[in-house]
């Protein structure tokens, strides 16, 4: 009885996934959101959640801001959170976010069509989430799904061309499923972090290859 009980384990998921995102779109409606304020108003819903919304800002076109490598940063911090967890002493904690990271602030504008966007999406695909293979999503489950997330939010984090999506769309699905207890949508998070681990894993060696072989035609 003891073990279980240091094992992680997920909060019980709200009705709507979408509609706990909405809050954030209400709140920057007339103006800008820091990052900081952003984690507090998910992570007291659910560590999932919050993971959600670090992936959906994984795809938000922000020229000029290295949104990929803050998003991917803080996903690792809370993911790695939710795995020393059950280590920690009892208690009410809130996430602190590195300051130079937690003022970052997301522009009302961009937050507006952005989320405009992102939420009708995630309510079509959360109609496809129900509990299922739960045994995924707790215990070893849920350990072996943060280390996931950890793996594509440090893919998410490089400055490897073209990597955002598939990485940030598997983070997605893997909170998605956390949040629904959908066991098959982590597996398919899970599953497409990995195809793109190997397809740029691939293309990286070959492009090593390819360099290491033009030096050996070079005449100096």
């Amino acid at each position: 009885m003891k073990s279980q009980q240091n094992r992680p384990s997920l909060e019980k998921p709200g009705k709507s996934v979408a509609r706990d995102l909405s809050r954030l779109r209400r709140i920057g409606r007339d103006r800008p959101v820091t990052l900081q304020e952003a984690s507090h108003i998910f992570a007291d819903r659910s560590a999932p959640l919050l993971l959600l919304f670090l992936g959906l800002l994984g795809l938000m076109p922000s020229p000029g801001l290295p949104i990929g490598f803050i998003a991917g940063l803080l996903i690792i911090t809370v993911a790695f959170g939710m795995l020393v967890r059950p280590l920690l002493p009892a208690g009410p904690a809130r996430l602190r976010l590195p300051g130079i990271l937690g003022r970052q602030s997301l522009p009302s504008p961009l937050l507006r069509r952005f989320m405009s966007h992102a939420i009708p999406g995630i309510r079509k695909l959360e109609r496809h989430f129900r509990p299922r293979l739960t045994w995924l999503v707790g215990g070893f489950g849920l350990v072996l799904a943060m280390l996931g997330i950890i793996l594509q939010a440090i893919g998410l984090a490089l400055p490897i061309p073209f990597a955002n999506a598939p990485f940030a769309i598997g983070i997605i699905l893997i909170a998605l499923g956390l949040l629904t207890r959908d066991g098959l949508g982590v597996l398919a998070g899970q599953a497409l972090g990995l195809i793109a681990a190997g397809f740029f894993l691939t293309m990286g060696i070959a492009a090593v290859r390819a360099g290491t072989s033009l030096a050996d035609l070079l005449p100096w």
